[in-house]
Protein backbone atom coordinates (compact mmCIF):
# COMPACT_ATOMS: atom_id res chain seq x y z
CA UNK A 1 0.00 0.00 0.00
CA UNK A 2 1.21 3.55 -0.59
CA UNK A 3 2.05 5.96 2.72
CA UNK A 4 -0.13 8.56 0.91
CA UNK A 5 -3.16 6.15 1.37
CA UNK A 6 -2.37 4.59 4.01
CA UNK A 7 -2.05 8.60 5.81
CA UNK A 8 -5.28 9.31 4.13
CA UNK A 9 -7.54 6.21 5.50
CA UNK A 10 -5.84 6.83 8.95
CA UNK A 11 -7.19 10.49 8.96
CA UNK A 12 -10.66 9.38 7.78
CA UNK A 13 -10.68 6.71 10.66
CA UNK A 14 -9.28 9.20 13.14
CA UNK A 15 -12.22 11.82 12.16
CA UNK A 16 -14.99 9.37 12.29
CA UNK A 17 -14.07 7.98 15.58
CA UNK A 18 -14.35 11.35 16.64
CA UNK A 19 -17.58 12.25 15.11
CA UNK A 20 -18.84 8.83 16.51
CA UNK A 21 -17.85 9.82 20.03
CA UNK A 22 -19.11 13.66 19.89
CA UNK A 23 -22.14 12.39 18.83
CA UNK A 24 -22.90 9.83 21.98
CA UNK A 25 -25.64 10.40 24.68
CA UNK A 26 -23.64 11.79 27.80
CA UNK A 27 -21.03 13.68 25.29
CA UNK A 28 -20.79 17.26 24.12
CA UNK A 29 -18.59 19.88 23.13
CA UNK A 30 -17.75 22.02 26.38
CA UNK A 31 -19.26 19.18 29.00
CA UNK A 32 -16.15 17.57 31.23
CA UNK A 33 -15.44 14.06 29.96
CA UNK A 34 -16.21 11.73 32.56
CA UNK A 35 -19.61 12.83 32.60
CA UNK A 36 -21.97 9.71 34.38
CA UNK A 37 -25.33 10.75 33.24
CA UNK A 38 -27.24 11.36 30.07
CA UNK A 39 -30.18 13.17 28.39
CA UNK A 40 -33.80 13.37 29.87
CA UNK A 41 -36.29 14.10 27.38
CA UNK A 42 -37.93 17.15 27.62
CA UNK A 43 -42.25 16.66 28.21
CA UNK A 44 -43.33 20.67 29.33
CA UNK A 45 -41.65 24.03 28.55
CA UNK A 46 -43.29 26.44 30.57
CA UNK A 47 -42.21 30.29 30.38
CA UNK A 48 -41.67 32.18 34.03
CA UNK A 49 -42.73 35.77 33.75
CA UNK A 50 -42.22 38.22 36.64
CA UNK A 51 -43.87 41.68 36.84
CA UNK A 52 -41.55 44.86 37.07
CA UNK A 53 -41.54 48.04 36.92
CA UNK A 54 -39.51 50.34 34.36
CA UNK A 55 -39.24 53.96 34.56
CA UNK A 56 -40.36 55.41 31.03
CA UNK A 57 -39.14 59.61 30.50
CA UNK A 58 -42.04 61.61 28.90
CA UNK A 59 -41.56 65.12 27.98
CA UNK A 60 -43.91 68.07 27.94
CA UNK A 61 -43.73 70.63 25.70
CA UNK A 62 -46.10 74.42 27.12
CA UNK A 63 -45.87 77.64 25.98
CA UNK A 64 -48.75 80.71 25.77
CA UNK A 65 -51.16 82.28 27.88
CA UNK A 66 -52.86 80.27 30.61
CA UNK A 67 -56.16 81.16 32.65
CA UNK A 68 -56.12 85.00 31.18
CA UNK A 69 -58.78 87.09 33.21
CA UNK A 70 -61.30 88.88 31.12
CA UNK A 71 -61.53 92.96 31.46
CA UNK A 72 -63.06 93.47 34.78
CA UNK A 73 -65.30 95.97 33.59
CA UNK A 74 -66.26 94.11 30.17
CA UNK A 75 -67.29 91.36 32.58
CA UNK A 76 -69.24 93.64 35.12
CA UNK A 77 -71.72 94.80 32.07
CA UNK A 78 -71.93 91.82 30.85
CA UNK A 79 -73.46 90.17 34.61
CA UNK A 80 -75.05 93.29 35.11
CA UNK A 81 -76.77 93.69 32.07
CA UNK A 82 -78.11 90.30 32.54
CA UNK A 83 -79.60 90.64 36.11
CA UNK A 84 -81.25 93.94 35.16
CA UNK A 85 -82.60 92.57 32.03
CA UNK A 86 -83.90 89.53 34.40
CA UNK A 87 -85.22 92.13 37.27
CA UNK A 88 -86.97 94.89 34.86
CA UNK A 89 -88.91 92.23 33.34
CA UNK A 90 -90.19 90.85 37.04
CA UNK A 91 -90.98 94.83 38.15
CA UNK A 92 -92.14 95.80 34.79
CA UNK A 93 -94.73 93.04 34.57
CA UNK A 94 -93.22 91.28 31.58
CA UNK A 95 -93.29 94.23 29.17
CA UNK A 96 -90.31 95.33 26.61
CA UNK A 97 -89.62 98.55 27.54
CA UNK A 98 -89.41 97.44 31.30
CA UNK A 99 -86.62 94.44 30.23
CA UNK A 100 -84.32 96.61 27.88
CA UNK A 101 -84.93 99.73 30.60
CA UNK A 102 -83.26 96.76 33.20
CA UNK A 103 -80.64 95.74 30.79
CA UNK A 104 -79.42 99.26 30.42
CA UNK A 105 -79.15 100.29 34.09
CA UNK A 106 -77.73 96.44 35.21
CA UNK A 107 -75.11 96.79 32.12
CA UNK A 108 -74.19 100.47 33.05
CA UNK A 109 -74.10 99.82 37.13
CA UNK A 110 -71.93 96.00 36.40
CA UNK A 111 -69.45 98.08 34.01
CA UNK A 112 -68.99 100.96 37.22
CA UNK A 113 -68.89 98.07 39.50
CA UNK A 114 -66.50 95.67 37.77
CA UNK A 115 -63.13 97.06 38.13
CA UNK A 116 -63.70 97.06 42.02
CA UNK A 117 -64.24 93.24 41.74
CA UNK A 118 -60.96 92.32 39.87
CA UNK A 119 -59.57 91.20 42.40
CA UNK A 120 -61.75 88.40 42.03
CA UNK A 121 -60.64 86.90 38.94
CA UNK A 122 -57.34 85.35 38.63
CA UNK A 123 -54.74 87.09 37.29
CA UNK A 124 -53.44 86.06 33.60
CA UNK A 125 -49.91 83.70 33.84
CA UNK A 126 -47.77 83.37 31.02
CA UNK A 127 -45.97 80.16 30.64
CA UNK A 128 -42.56 80.44 29.39
CA UNK A 129 -41.64 77.98 26.36
CA UNK A 130 -39.72 74.92 27.26
CA UNK A 131 -39.86 71.40 28.34
CA UNK A 132 -39.95 69.72 30.98
CA UNK A 133 -39.04 65.32 31.24
CA UNK A 134 -41.40 63.67 33.82
CA UNK A 135 -40.45 59.99 34.52
CA UNK A 136 -43.30 57.81 34.24
CA UNK A 137 -43.45 54.41 36.26
CA UNK A 138 -45.14 51.54 33.59
CA UNK A 139 -45.42 47.67 35.16
CA UNK A 140 -44.20 45.60 32.45
CA UNK A 141 -44.31 41.44 32.28
CA UNK A 142 -40.49 39.88 31.22
CA UNK A 143 -39.31 36.66 30.75
CA UNK A 144 -36.94 35.38 33.76
CA UNK A 145 -36.87 31.83 33.48
CA UNK A 146 -38.56 28.47 32.66
CA UNK A 147 -40.08 25.40 34.47
CA UNK A 148 -38.85 22.31 32.77
CA UNK A 149 -40.47 18.88 32.82
CA UNK A 150 -38.56 15.75 31.92
CA UNK A 151 -38.61 12.55 31.31
CA UNK A 152 -35.39 10.34 32.17
CA UNK A 153 -34.86 6.60 32.63
CA UNK A 154 -38.87 5.83 32.88
CA UNK A 155 -39.29 8.97 35.76
CA UNK A 156 -40.54 12.40 35.53
CA UNK A 157 -38.92 15.24 37.14
CA UNK A 158 -38.97 18.91 37.28
CA UNK A 159 -36.56 21.78 36.88
CA UNK A 160 -36.26 25.21 36.45
CA UNK A 161 -34.14 26.94 33.82
CA UNK A 162 -32.87 30.50 32.88
CA UNK A 163 -32.57 29.40 28.61
CA UNK A 164 -35.57 27.16 26.94
CA UNK A 165 -33.36 23.45 27.35
CA UNK A 166 -35.15 22.26 23.56
CA UNK A 167 -35.77 18.55 23.20
CA UNK A 168 -33.26 17.71 25.46
CA UNK A 169 -31.94 18.52 29.14
CA UNK A 170 -28.88 17.51 30.31
CA UNK A 171 -28.66 15.36 33.88
CA UNK A 172 -26.14 14.12 35.92
CA UNK A 173 -25.84 10.75 37.53
CA UNK A 174 -28.69 11.47 40.12
CA UNK A 175 -30.93 12.33 37.43
CA UNK A 176 -30.51 16.59 38.26
CA UNK A 177 -30.88 18.48 35.36
CA UNK A 178 -27.25 20.14 34.80
CA UNK A 179 -27.61 23.85 33.86
CA UNK A 180 -24.90 25.55 31.85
Amino acid sequence: MKPVLVLTTLAALLTAANADVGARPGHHHGWKHGHAGGYGRVVRVQPIYDTVEVSVPEEYCAAGYLGAAPDPALAGAAAGGVVGAIAGDQFGGGKTVATIAGTVIGATVGHQAGPGLAEWYPASQWLPGGCETVERTELREELVGYRVKYRYRGHVYRTRTDHHPGDLIRVDRRARAMHF
